[in-house]
Parts: structure tokens; sequence; C-alpha cells
């Protein structure tokens, strides 16, 4: 982003350190130097994870210089990770003399609003599977690879990480869909990994009926 960093503090943390706690008050945001940071929110079985922050110059915690609400996450390091803290004042320096920064936050703000307006669209109108059945096909366009039948192969690990933080669906929610679709030959697992068990194909026909792109 350019910013100089100037006069701003560093904090460093250690694997499994707690940086703030979701309903804490807030009065700096961060940017990433080095490390990773998850972001997770609790749930009514425990917690779930919203992000994971791995890229140098990646900021979280802005929502509370914005609106000065409370902490809508908890904040973990999940790997030794250093930190530019930026209080309110520095906030406002920043966003008036670096235009850069500036855009990043105004991006990074509307991309949430629109997530948020789909995911309200997604719950509203679509059931469990449905929303399971879409985000599996948006993932797979994002990152599959096509296979000599013409449908593409996704890792189901990735797969379910994704459709968590991204789509805000359970764990458990996801493994259930899977085994469903699984049992009624819906998708199947890879050739090269019916053994493992760790890849599945989405045929074109499964493609075509649940991508919201077409």
């Amino acid at each position: 982003m350019g910013m100089d960093t100037r006069g701003l503090s560093v904090a460093f943390f250690n694997e499994g350190d707690i940086i703030f706690r979701q309903g804490d008050p807030g009065d700096v945001m961060y940017i990433l130097v080095s490390g990773a940071v998850e972001l997770r929110i609790k749930v009514e079985k425990g917690e779930k994870l919203l992000k994971c922050v791995d890229t140098p110059h990646d900021f979280f915690g802005e929502m509370a210089l914005v609106d000065g609400s409370p902490r809508s996450a908890t904040a973990i390091a999940v790997k030794p990770t250093k930190l530019i803290v930026v209080d309110e004042a520095q906030f406002e320096k920043i966003v008036l003399t670096n235009g850069k920064f500036a855009w990043k936050i105004i991006q990074v703000l509307s991309q949430r609003i629109r997530n948020s307006n789909l995911q309200i669209s997604e719950l509203i109108e679509l059931g469990l599977r449905d929303r399971v059945q879409r985000g599996m096909t948006d993932y797979a366009l994002k990152f599959g690879e096509k296979i000599y039948t013409g449908g593409l192969k996704i890792p189901i690990q990735g797969l379910k990480e994704w459709l968590n933080t991204r789509l805000g669906i359970a764990l458990t929610d996801i493994d259930s869909v899977l085994f469903r679709l699984l049992k009624d030959e819906t998708i199947s697992y890879a050739p090269t990994s019916t053994k493992t068990k760790d890849y599945i194909v989405l045929s074109e026909e499964f493609i075509r009926a649940n991508n919201r792109r077409s």
C-alpha cells in the first residue's frame, strides 16, 4: 500500500496468543507484517472460523475505528505474528494522506456489504442443500481441475474450509450434505482417490444446474 509506518507501534504475538476477544471494546486496528491471524466468532456449539489473515499488508479490526462498535470476532495468532498497531488518530491521518489505503478500506467495506447481502438473500431463498451445492459450484469454478469427463475435480478439505469461512455454513452441515450427495450419487469421489476419499468430482450437469453465473 506504500504506507508510511513511521511513528506507528509494532506488536508481536506468539502462536495461540489472543489479540482481542469478541465483544471487547476496540480502539485500534492492525496491519499484518508477518505471520497469520484467525478471526473466529462464537456459535452455538463452539467457534466458527470467519477468515484467516495471512497476507502481508492485510488488515483487521478496522470496524472498531469506523463505527466504534465492539469487536465482532476473536482474533488469535496461529503462528508467530508481527502487527502494526493503528489508533483512531493515526487511522484518520493515513486515510486522509494515503489514497491507496483509503481505497483499500472502501473496497473491503464494500465487499463485506455485498457478501452480507448475498448471504441474507440466500438464507431467505435457499435451503441448506441448495446453499451448499451453489457454494460447491462456485468453489469448483474458481479452483477446480477439469478432468477427461468434463467435470471438475476439487479437494474435499479445501471445499469444506471455503464453504465454512466464505458462506458461514457449519462444518457438520457441510458433512451432512456431502454425505447425502455422495450416497445418492449426485457427486462422486475422484477416480484417483477412491481409497483416500480426499477429492470429489462435480459433473458438467451439476455445474450447470447450480451455477449462479449462468
